[in-house]
């Protein structure tokens, strides 16, 4: 028969590591603010939730105004760590196992708690020290009780020094953090969070958001397996690629972002493209200790099964949108590009080509070259002579740019067509350079030089320039793509040209 042998823990050790659980110190010093929410959510909720977090060199101070704890409750607390009452309660909480109070040991060496439940009652003063299994009760002296109801934490023996500029626990990097971690409740006006260093206050504000919204059909899913359990997003469009989606519990972001999950499929799909951005709350699952992620319980699994089958309708939005933003920027490419050519062609190297209408030159003033009045001065050799060529209109076509398919094939760069200059869609270089994963640049610098080609192009009436030109383009495609050269737009930084 097996003999059972009891385990034993040294409770001192463990309640050390449960505290330093979290990613970072600015993760632990946040479980300050869950639990005053917690509290808030159980009261009247007649006024916000309050929290401010005084920084100074040697110690952090962070009060709240919603209810204390009694001596007793706080007493009960600590004999429940990771065995807590929250999440047995009807109300949503968002600590679940009671060992948030611990999260000072990621920060400094001991933590002192002033508590006031309600007016009248007095003030308990509790303190707990890293490396140390008991906790020591006291009532408030006068000069330290607090005036309202509220909770009162004083960190002291700090491990970073919370003034600095830059730090995990700097004003302004918390600021950030805090304004990121508790979005939702910011939005709601829930939750005002006042950051007090070196004299000066941070108010913590949700970050903007200036992008366009997507996945209303998506906004309320079932969880699959369980049609009570809704799944809800808030998602907007990021054209940039630079999106992130996170996972909530009750408010509070677990997953910063969904590209972080590994194995699960999606990773690989729209909802971590980087092109969606915004938020999944998912109250029925169950956060792990420090919430650094959430249990992989059937829950879980049927949550990620959810979102996998509504990734296909998400990607559909996405691609649609997507291909409305390329349009919105082609258009800003494409004046970019006929003013960058324009810019081009009016130099002095150029000064003898007729120019496209809409890129042409403004007259200058009048040069006494010495002629009679009247007398037209000789053409310098090799000029072509008004007269003998092409009778065109002094006000000429405006330049237009577009990007199209030609019926006749990959065969050709570019044409110009009825005052636009078509670029093909379906050329060798064309896919490379516009449609691969270069810069803004590349792209300009592409769409620039075909305005140039057919500008020039469009002195000669043989054709044979055009020919010429076409092998010239082949022939410079090929080489960068052999030696990895850059085509560059000439002068001015990258993307900016120069104003005329």
């Amino acid at each position: 028969m097996a003999r059972r042998v009891q385990i034993r823990v040294d409770v001192a050790n463990a309640l050390m590591y449960l505290g330093q659980l979290y990613r970072n110190p600015s993760e632990a010093i946040k479980e300050y603010v869950s639990n005053a929410l917690d509290e808030w959510r159980k009261g009247d909720r007649g006024s916000p939730c309050r929290v401010r977090y005084l920084l100074a060199k040697m110690d952090i101070t962070i009060s709240y105004n919603a209810p204390g704890m009694t001596e007793k409750e706080f007493e009960a607390a600590l004999q429940r760590v990771a065995d807590s009452a929250k999440r047995h309660l009807d109300v949503a909480q968002i600590g679940q196992l009671g060992i948030g109070v611990f999260a000072f040991n990621q920060i400094g060496s001991s933590a002192v708690f002033y508590s006031k439940k309600a007016p009248g009652e007095p003030t308990v003063k509790v303190t707990l020290r890293r490396e140390s299994a008991e906790a020591e009760f006291d009532t408030a002296p006068k000069h330290e009780a607090l005036n309202e109801p509220g909770m009162r934490v004083v960190i002291r023996g700090l491990l970073h020094d919370p003034t600095r500029p830059r730090g995990p626990l700097s004003p302004a990097g918390l600021r950030k953090f805090f304004g990121e971690k508790f979005d939702s409740d910011l939005r709601q006006g829930n939750l005002e969070i006042t950051i007090d260093a070196n004299g000066k206050l941070y108010q913590v504000k949700p970050a903007p958001i200036m992008l366009p919204q997507i996945g209303k059909a998506l906004q309320e899913l079932p969880a699959r397996g369980d049609v009570r359990r809704t799944i809800r997003t808030q998602l907007w469009f990021d054209s940039m690629g630079k999106g992130t989606v996170s996972i909530r519990h009750s408010g509070v972001g677990i997953v910063n972002d969904l590209k972080g999950l590994q194995a699960y499929g999606l990773e690989e799909g729209a909802w971590a493209s980087g092109y969606v951005h915004g938020y999944i709350d998912a109250d029925f699952l169950r956060p792990l200790p420090a919430r650094g992620g959430f249990e992989e319980n059937t829950d879980w699994v049927e949550f990620i099964e959810t979102l996998l089958e509504a990734e296909p309708t998400l990607a559909e939005e996405v691609e649609r949108q997507r291909s409305e933003a390329q349009q919105v920027k082609l258009t800003e490419l494409q004046r970019q590009a006929i003013r960058l050519a324009s810019e081009i062609l009016y130099s002095d190297q150029f000064q003898d080509l007729e120019l496209l209408g809409g890129m042409r030159r403004e007259r200058g003033p009048v040069v006494q070259t010495g002629e009679k009045r009247g007398q037209k001065p000789a053409p310098p050799a090799g000029a072509r002579s008004q007269d003998a060529g092409d009778k065109r209109s002094p006000g000429g076509l405006r330049v237009n740019y577009e990007e199209t398919p030609f019926p006749e094939g990959p065969n050709l760069h570019s044409a110009f067509v009825a005052g636009t200059i078509r670029a093909n869609t379906l050329h060798p270089d064309y896919r490379r350079e516009m449609l691969g994963p270069g810069p803004d640049t590349q792209k300009l610098a592409y769409a620039t030089l075909l305005i140039g080609k057919e500008a020039v192009a469009f002195n000669d009436k043989s054709g044979a320039v055009n020919q010429f030109l076409e092998r010239m383009l082949s022939f410079l495609f090929e080489v960068k793509s052999r030696t990895g050269a850059a085509v560059t737009t000439p002068r001015g930084r990258p993307g900016h040209p120069r104003r005329l």
